[in-house]
């Protein structure tokens, strides 16, 4: 009979999905008061790193999987977020993480009011864009 051995270390990070999150440890020179600090207060410094950067590059990277997020005129999307979801489901949907204004009224772009072409042939959203 073979026994299942017991695992020591760290449970594995997974996503929403189950999938395991590939993870690299990474040196980093701090004041060891900070580190007595952090470590007094029950601080895991590994999510703290992670949630600081995230925060820092808001905007920059996505928040679910990391990677660097596309600017256009409607707002930010992953494409890699996209191009996981179409291996799953095989359908092509853009994964927007922010949406920016319509610079003619300002009205903030969504999934429902999306990119068009206004009135007088200039850029604008859905809403003040109807003929």
């Amino acid at each position: 009979m073979t026994e299942k051995k017991k695992r020591v270390g760290r449970p594995e990070k997974t996503d929403s999905e189950g999938k395991r999150i590939i993870t690299k440890v990474v040196n980093v020179n701090a004041p060891v008061k900070f580190l007595e600090f952090l470590k007094d207060n029950g601080v895991n410094r590994s999510e703290l790193f992670t949630k600081v950067a995230a925060s820092y590059y808001e905007g920059v990277i996505c928040p679910l999987c990391y990677g660097k997020l596309d600017n256009t005129i409607v707002g930010s999307h992953c494409p890699d977020c996209a191009a996981d979801y179409y291996r799953r489901t095989r359908e092509q949907k853009t994964m927007w993480r922010s949406f920016h204004n319509c610079p003619d009224c300002n009205e903030s772009y969504s999934y429902e009011n999306l990119f068009a072409q206004t009135k007088q042939g200039l850029d604008g959203c859905q809403k003040c864009g109807v003929v």
